[in-house]
């Protein structure tokens, strides 16, 4: 499961880290995985991370978020390691984010060569919203999901 951690205007806490503590154990009882997911909240990601050790507790990348938030940290460098999720989409450096890859402004080359280099190799997702697509219709949308995915796995295959 992907959980979003709040935000940088909400720092974390000795309360929402005992909260986290008992969802690792419950989660190593029932042998789920639970991916936190970088948004707008590299502090408190970061400090979980650092302080949960569970095998259970990992990272889910969403590439969009990253480019948009934190371009100048290397979160696949940071917490690769702990790779559970993989959420891909593009954004032009504003507020349209989640849009197909290739459609903004992520070097999608040196992405997914970031992404192969943590030797992840679980479900991706691309994470695209229809906002910016609403003279396709939803089939159209999603064939043009596939190819870009296409893509994406043609690049990933062109580092290894």
């Amino acid at each position: 499961m992907v959980v979003h951690l709040p935000g940088e205007d909400n720092p974390y806490n000795a309360l929402g880290l005992d909260r986290i503590k008992r969802i690792a154990e419950k989660a190593e009882q029932l042998g789920v995985n639970v991916a936190l997911e970088n948004l707008w909240n590299l502090t408190n990601l970061s400090y979980v991370l650092e302080q949960v050790e569970s095998l259970r507790i990992g990272f889910c990348y969403d590439c969009g978020h990253h480019y948009r938030y934190y371009p100048g940290h290397d979160l696949l460098s940071m917490y690769g390691s702990r790779l559970m999720a993989v959420h891909l989409h593009d954004n032009n450096g504003s507020y349209a984010q989640h849009g197909l890859p290739f459609d903004g402004t992520i070097d999608w080359s040196t992405t997914m060569k970031k992404i192969m280099e943590t030797g992840y190799s679980g479900a991706t997702a691309i994470e695209a919203m229809n906002w910016d697509y609403e003279n396709l219709s939803a089939t159209e949308f999603l064939h043009k999901a596939f190819e870009r995915a296409k893509r994406l796995e043609a690049k990933s295959h062109a580092r290894c």
